[in-house]
């Protein structure tokens, strides 16, 4: 059911017959309703939506940190998280459908020029991951106040874990809290940098695959 916006001489929203009503920033506009095909998928359109949906899952729990990580695209989230998406399909997928895996080395959760420390380290002990780097900046970028952002994945549960608090380049080390169900099983870390005010983004450090304690 469409419905009027701004009485029965305005624009109106929804479905009427063919047609849609919607609006974007401020600007309204229609559009057709999309035919339905009764062609199979090719083989091809098959593998990328399972890609896709691979992806996708994957990625859905990290807006926020794709927000910051792919800042440079455009200030839509929705953007960013596109590009997320189409550069981990491209870089970050292996085998063949239907049965696709994600390659943890090759996952990206960041895109920029920003200094990346040459040295990083990961230490596990029971109940946290311990991650450290070199905290000097570069004289060809990079600042004391960057903010480390970093990513913790449990693989068997699909969990993601972070930071407490988030430490900066400066810290030279953070610590993330591992609950203790996490204990015996598989999991992944990567890290980036952004400068203080978010213009700068590093690219993204994968730090190894772990077993948590």
């Amino acid at each position: 059911m469409a419905k009027f916006i701004n009485g029965a001489n305005g624009t109106f929203s929804g479905k009427v017959g063919s047609v849609i009503g919607a609006s974007w920033r401020g600007i309204h506009y229609l559009r057709g309703l999309s035919k339905k095909t009764k062609i199979p998928p090719t083989e091809a359109q098959v593998a990328q939506r399972l890609r896709f949906a691979l992806v996708t899952k994957f990625l859905s729990p990290l807006l926020g940190i794709l927000a910051v990580g792919f800042r440079n695209v455009r200030r839509l989230t929705a953007a960013q998280f596109s590009m997320a998406v189409k550069r981990n399909i491209e870089q970050a997928v292996i085998g063949a459908a239907p049965d696709f895996e994600l390659d943890f080395s090759a996952i990206t959760l960041s895109e920029g020029g920003l200094y990346i420390p040459l040295t990083s380290a990961l230490e596990v002990a029971e109940g946290s991951i311990t991650l450290s780097w070199d905290p000097a900046p570069n004289q060809f970028g990079g600042a004391s106040n960057d903010v480390a952002y970093i990513v913790v994945y449990n693989a068997e549960r699909q969990l993601f874990i972070t930071t407490e608090t988030p430490a900066t380049r400066a810290n030279g080390s953070a610590v993330v809290d591992v609950p203790a169900p996490f204990a015996g099983q598989q999991g992944h870390a990567w890290m980036f940098f952004a400068s203080h005010d978010g213009k700068k983004v590093s690219a993204t450090v994968y730090l190894g695959e772990i077993t948590f304690q």
